[in-house]
């Protein structure tokens, strides 16, 4: 039995049409697609229509390590394996470790890079990025970071928390839910209620007050 390489691939923040040409190759080929809560099932129902769907949900650790091995198996078996990661994988998306874990086990892998939430939204609210940019993601936030544009990833829980820790000089722009078709962006400073409400999945950019450009 050939054993299949697995594919770890970026699937862009939401809209199916943010997708790269090599995702859309390698989804047509599947047999198998993990796919998580973030992921627009549309780019599979449009791409990978033949393929059987695996649902793994919001999962963390031991459950999430279990879907990885249970694709290794399948792997082992002959079987084309894809996990579809919104945005890119590379970037807080454990597309890295997955191909660390098949790869130690003899299973051939690559990282399919995506269109990230944060490139997709400084690009489309025209947010200029200029000298040093620090990425995070919750629940590893440094807020004294030296960095002229701090971007945090899955930060919905802590929203209030870093409205308050804001600079008199800082504004946070918030990206909640980006390309879908209830998408919203407010631009906040330490002035404003710190007690809002946001929709996950949400991106926060911390910056410079006053370079906010606007866009659609």
């Amino acid at each position: 039995m050939i054993i299949m390489p697995i594919y770890v691939v970026g699937a862009g923040p939401w809209d199916p049409e943010l997708i790269t040409l090599k995702a859309i190759k390698i989804l047509r080929n599947a047999d198998i697609v993990y796919y998580g809560s973030l992921v627009n099932e549309e780019i599979i129902k449009m791409y990978a229509p033949r393929a059987q769907k695996i649902y793994m949900g919001h999962v963390r650790g031991e459950d999430h390590n279990k879907f990885v091995k249970q694709a290794l198996e399948l792997a082992r078996e002959g079987l084309n394996v894809v996990f579809l990661k919104n945005g890119d994988p590379a970037i807080f998306g454990r597309g890295i470790e997955i191909c660390k874990e098949a790869i130690s086990n003899g299973i051939p892998c690559e990282v399919v890079p995506g269109v990230s939430s944060f490139t997709a939204a400084v690009a489309k609210y025209l947010i200029d990025l200029k000298g040093v940019v620090a990425l995070m993601a919750y629940p590893d936030i440094d807020y004294n970071i030296s960095a002229d544009t701090k971007v945090i990833f899955m930060g919905t829980k802590i929203i209030n928390e870093l409205i308050t820790k804001l600079r008199n000089d800082e504004e946070a722009v918030i990206v909640s839910r980006l390309t879908y078709p209830d998408e919203e962006v407010v631009t906040l400073s330490k002035d404003h209620d710190p007690n809002i409400d946001v929709k996950p999945p949400a991106l926060v950019i911390i910056r410079r007050r006053g370079g906010y450009e606007g866009g659609e």
